[in-house]
């Protein structure tokens, strides 16, 4: 009886536990990683602008030449919020007080993004 309660137990830990934690665990379908939130901070690179996106799906992004943009285009300032996808990062943001040298680490590359008016 004491064994049928642990597995019982066992079972039900691990059934909440993927419950809750199951939208973390999901991987988007051709490796696009879905983000969204407000624009926490805005830093300057080299090689484009990374943006760092608060809750509710937050991460830092590296936003290039090649992303699609879609208007309101307020990607550029701290405040508004935007929405998008991303690739797993091709290449870090290199700072440029650094003279290019020093990389920050991304959470992935932007392929298209959209943000609200205000």
């Amino acid at each position: 009886m004491k064994k049928l309660y642990l597995i019982f137990l066992m079972t039900a830990v691990l059934g909440l536990t993927l419950f809750f934690l199951g939208g973390q665990l999901k991987v988007s379908g051709q490796g696009l990683i879905p983000f969204g939130g407000r624009i926490m901070v805005v830093e300057y690179c080299c090689n484009g602008v990374a943006i760092t996106v608060g809750p509710p799906r937050p991460g830092r992004f590296l936003l290039t030449a090649g992303a699609i943009p879609f208007p309101y285009y307020n990607f550029y300032m701290p405040g508004p919020y935007v929405l998008g996808t991303a690739i797993p990062p091709l290449e870090p943001c290199f700072e440029i007080a650094a003279a290019c040298l020093v990389p920050i680490p991304v959470t992935g590359q932007i392929t298209k993004i959209g943000s609200s008016a205000f």
